[in-house]
């Protein structure tokens, strides 16, 4: 993120937890001291000779590798899927609770889809079936995919 065309106020955020995930799974370009990128430990020395023969040159190969280097970017990008993906499991539960009734209409269940929206002036009935928190969770899903 530039703040205003001057690069040294530039707030520069490293995903730390995932580099340090990707350091579980051996990438030992963090400097992280754990599971598979720990030359001691016991999960290196097995994975070494029993089911890993070539998956630590292949993670920490500097031209193809299979784990990319992660910057402020990916953290961004992380924190926008998660975003999309909550708030569109929230919208589908919300959804699913609130099919057969709620505090604006307790007998919803009874009407099936043959109710009108009323509008704001008589108690606001928009966003009141299951098929529209379904409509809107499709919304955000499609947003977060794009």
């Amino acid at each position: 993120m530039l703040a205003f065309g001057t690069p040294e106020k530039q707030i520069l955020i490293e995903p730390i937890f995932a580099q340090w995930l990707q350091s579980t799974q051996g990438k030992t370009l963090y400097g992280f001291d754990v599971l598979l990128s720990s030359m001691s430990g016991q999960a290196f020395n097995a994975g070494r000779s029993i089911w890993l023969s070539g998956w630590l040159n292949v993670v920490n190969e500097n031209s193809d590798s299979l784990f990319l280097k992660l910057g402020p970017g990916d953290f961004l990008v992380h924190h926008a899927i998660a975003l999309g993906l909550h708030t569109t499991t929230l919208i589908l539960v919300k959804g699913a609770l609130d099919t057969h009734g709620s505090k604006l209409m307790p007998d919803k269940k009874d009407f099936g889809y043959s109710f009108p929206y009323n509008g704001p002036g008589q108690g606001g009935t928009c966003d009141i079936l299951a098929w529209d928190a379904f409509y809107l969770a499709a919304f955000w899903m499609l947003n977060t995919i794009g």
